[in-house]
């Protein structure tokens, strides 16, 4: 009987050591989002899954765009209309949050390899018969994911 018992408390060990192994670390990058700036709480992490929580702290809607690229954040390649060219060549979308209301937040969770990235956004909206470009205006923050250890 006590063989067996040590047979089992073993085996819970093991399981409990192997879930262990198994679990995911993930990062959080909180980012605040408002007229005209991205700002995130730090401006690397390491490579993996990561959760970007977006609050939108200005009066008007904005997204949180996660682009790998090796461009500068102000120096991205656009469409006419000064936006972002998600489609040109060295511009890689990983992902983005839906379009957040003022004061309402969006939650994310992309996997990141290493490189340079830039959090932006990209809306444009028209106002008073003018167009504002988000991303020309200053919406946009370089990011960096950093080889895991």
């Amino acid at each position: 009987m006590r063989v067996a018992f040590l047979a089992a408390a073993a085996a819970t060990v093991f399981l409990a050591l192997t879930a262990c192994g198994d679990e995911v670390e993930r990062t959080t990058v909180d980012v605040n989002l408002a007229e005209w700036e991205v700002v995130p709480d730090v401006a690397s992490v390491a490579e993996g899954e990561v959760t970007f929580n977006a609050d939108n702290n200005g009066e008007q809607e904005h997204e949180l765009v996660i682009v790998r690229t090796d461009f500068a954040a102000d120096d991205l390649p656009t469409n006419d209309d000064g936006s972002l060219d998600e489609g040109a060549t060295g511009v890689d979308v990983i992902g983005e949050t839906d379009e957040i209301d003022s004061g309402d937040s969006d939650s994310r969770v992309f996997t990141l390899d290493p490189g340079k990235y830039v959090l932006l956004c990209n809306l444009v909206h028209e106002e008073h018969e003018e167009k504002e470009v988000h991303y020309q205006l200053g919406m946009r923050a370089a990011f960096e994911v950093t080889a895991a250890d």
